[in-house]
Formats: structure tokens, C-alpha cells, sequence
């Protein structure tokens, strides 16, 4: 049934004066100059869902934010990847024809398949790694880097939902800002976007369930695993079970 409408919470509304309102805090006043950067490119991907370079500029300006700063803290309270950190972790990464020689149904095997399809390039090791001025470079690389090996692990394709539902992944494990707002964007774009398979709020549903449940995808040295099948690799992660129930069919 209906909830009957309530006139007098709109007219207090009305009466409400902005000037009265509470300061905001220098927690919010912190975040607002990274907020107001990236709404332009927000507004586009509202517009735009699949636009690429909107969504790398919401990524880039929010990871500046103090905000992105106390995820990244978070994530180095994971003793792995504080050591992948302090490492500068970054083991070899043979070329596409050495990791599609790998041994069938091998996670190498398998990136070597994505990358032939999707027309991907391997990204080359960063100049300069060791000599980074910190850690939180290092992870921004590492998340960079290890994208579409994420794609793999997860079964997420790389079309709007899947990148959707990786959003939904990233933002539970990560705790970035930046993931959060492109979600906000995904979920704004229902309005007036055309419908997808899965739905798009599927998508981000699946996506944030997956990233409670997997281990953290992060913290991962999957150069040591090239040759260890695909699915020995999701089983390590907890998430064997778990995408069964994915909304997305695997090919």
C-alpha cells in the first residue's frame, strides 16, 4: 500500500534556509576540491556509461583525494600486500605467445586467450619501480596492471556490465573513492541508457557480493602462478562456488 503524502515535510523543507545549515566539517571541506574535479567527468559517464576516458579521469583525481589516502591505508593493514609494497613486487610477465603455450586451462593459457580477443597488449614493467616515492604509487601500478587479470579471475567480461560489475568488485575490496563514483555513475545511467544483459544493478550487485567473499585480489603474485590452472586459482580465492551464481556466462 501507498504511503500517504505528507504536505507539511515539504513545506518544511521550503521554509529551510541553506545559510542555517551546519558547516561542513574539514573532514568534507577535504574532500570537496577532489569532488568538484571529477564531477565534469562523472556527468559524462552518466551520460556516456562506456565512456573510458571519463572513468580514468574520475580514478585519477580521486585517488589524490585524503579520502583515497585512508583506503590505501587500510588496504597496507593486509600484511601481503604491505609486503607486495614494500617489495615493489613485479615477477616476470612472458609475452603473449609464451603464455598462450602454457598448459590448457592455465591461468597464463587462459590471459593469453583475453588478451588475443579483446586486442590487448601486455603492460610493460614500470620504468622506474624501485626508485617510486611511495607505496601508494606502487599500488596504483599494481591495480593498473593486474585489471584484466581481474577480469580473468572473476569471469567479468569486458563489456559495460562486466566492467560495472568489476567496479562493484573493486569498490568492496579496494575502498577507493574512485570505484564508489563510477558505480554512482553506472547506477545514475539506468535512467536513460539502454537496457543491458545482466542489468546493470545486477551487475554492481554481483560485483560487491563477489568482493566479499573473494580473497584479496591485490595482495596476489600471480607471476608465480602462470602455469597453475585457472580454477586452482579460484578455489584458492574462495570464489569456485560463488560463480556458479554469476550473472555473467563464461565462454
Amino acid at each position: 500500500m501507498a504511503l500517504p503524502l505528507q504536505p507539511h515535510l515539504f513545506a518544511e523543507a521550503q521554509r529551510s534556509d541553506p545559510s542555517t545549515s551546519e558547516p561542513a566539517t574539514p573532514f568534507a571541506e577535504a574532500q570537496r576540491p577532489h569532488l568538484e574535479a571529477a564531477l565534469p567527468a562523472l556527468l559524462q559517464l552518466i551520460e556516456k556509461p562506456d565512456r573510458v576516458p571519463s572513468a580514468l579521469a574520475i580514478l585519477n583525481t580521486s585517488y589524490a583525494s585524503p579520502l583515497a589516502a585512508l583506503a590505501r591505508d587500510r588496504l597496507r593493514q593486509d600484511p601481503a600486500i604491505a609486503a607486495l609494497a614494500s617489495e615493489r613486487y613485479w615477477g616476470p610477465w612472458p609475452g603473449v605467445e609464451a603464455l598462450a603455450a602454457m598448459p590448457t586451462g592455465s591461468l597464463g593459457q587462459a590471459f593469453a586467450g583475453l588478451l588475443r580477443q579483446e586486442g590487448l597488449q601486455l603492460i610493460d614493467r614500470p620504468q622506474g619501480l624501485e626508485a617510486l616515492a611511495d607505496d601508494d604509487q606502487y599500488l596504483q601500478l599494481r591495480a593498473r596492471a593486474c585489471h584484466d587479470i581481474w577480469h580473468l579471475i572473476t569471469g567479468f567480461p569486458n563489456t559495460l556490465p562486466g566492467e560495472v560489475a568489476l567496479n562493484g568488485f573493486g569498490a568492496r575490496q579496494l575502498r577507493q573513492p574512485g570505484p564508489v563514483l563510477l558505480l554512482a555513475a553506472d547506477l545514475m545511467a539506468r535512467s536513460h541508457a539502454a537496457d543491458t544483459v545482466p542489468d546493470l544493478a545486477d551487475a554492481v550487485s554481483f560485483g560487491l557480493r563477489l568482493g566479499g567473499v573473494c580473497a584479496p585480489l591485490l595482495a596476489q603474485r600471480w607471476e608465480e602462478g602462470w602455469t597453475r590452472p585457472l580454477a586452482d586459482w579460484r578455489q584458492q580465492l574462495g570464489i569456485a562456488e560463488e560463480l556458479r551464481l554469476s550473472p555473467f556466462v563464461e565462454s
